[in-house]
């Protein structure tokens, strides 16, 4: 039970917490670095499983847990809190936050019912993938004086919401980043192009994670997906 990856996954939803915690009490910033930590230990637990051969079924349904919470739950307040600052009058509008939170789950489930799983790309938009959209999009509403603020609009973010609901819980292929030199070689353009986004980090702060999911769901919709089994996630 208490394996390597399953205490990955552990800090997983603990790091989930922590980032709610930091929310309620307005530390953005501590927000955003625990949302990252949770991705970095999602990663590793994933990782740490197949080299080590402990990958089981407690560890599946752990790993699931804990994104539903770090990556749905945390998502979801983020968005019922930026909503309720910008939408004062209509005290029911902040609640369609949580519609991330919903298909997170829904995600979720349906990767846990599905026993068949590829090692190419994703179907839909992977949670961890959704919650640092948001926690980019949390770093970028604090910058009061950006040009990007009219995203923070009611209706340009309820939009936003209900897109990456439906990502989440759609058919469409995500690429998923691998390690291994053919796999570096096909996708050296996605990289390339994740990698320069990091400058703009001097500009959007910790608000390049969302660009860098857009990219990355923008280089999805324009992959030559062949031949390559689906990862059901």
């Amino acid at each position: 039970m208490f394996t390597i990856p399953n205490l990955l996954t552990s800090c997983n939803l603990l790091f989930g917490c922590c980032a709610l915690i930091s929310l309620e009490k307005g530390n953005y910033d501590w927000c955003i670095y625990f949302m990252v930590l949770a991705g970095l230990a999602d990663f590793l637990d994933g990782f740490v499983a197949k080299r080590l051969q402990q990958s089981s079924e407690l560890g599946v349904q752990l790993d699931s847990l804990s994104d539903v919470v770090s990556f749905g739950l945390v998502p979801g307040m983020i968005a019922f809190h930026i909503l309720e600052k910008t939408n004062p009058v209509m005290q029911w509008v902040p609640f369609f936050g949580f519609l991330l939170t919903l298909m997170a789950a829904f995600r979720l489930a349906r990767f846990n019912v599905n026993i068949k799983q590829g090692n190419n790309y994703f179907t839909g938009l992977p949670v961890p993938a959704n919650g640092l959209f948001f926690a980019g999009l949390l770093a970028l509403y604090q910058q009061t004086d950006s040009c990007l603020n009219w995203i923070f609009q009611p209706f340009v973010f309820l939009s936003l919401i209900i897109i990456f609901s439906i990502l989440m819980v759609s058919r469409l292929k995500i690429i998923k980043i691998q390690f291994y030199r053919e796999w570096l070689q096909k996708n050296a353009v996605l990289l390339f192009v994740e990698f320069i986004c990091i400058i703009f980090s001097f500009w959007l702060g910790a608000g390049v994670l969302s660009l860098i999911i857009l990219i990355h769901i923008l280089f999805s919709l324009f992959h030559p997906f062949r031949n390559l089994q689906t990862h059901h996630l």
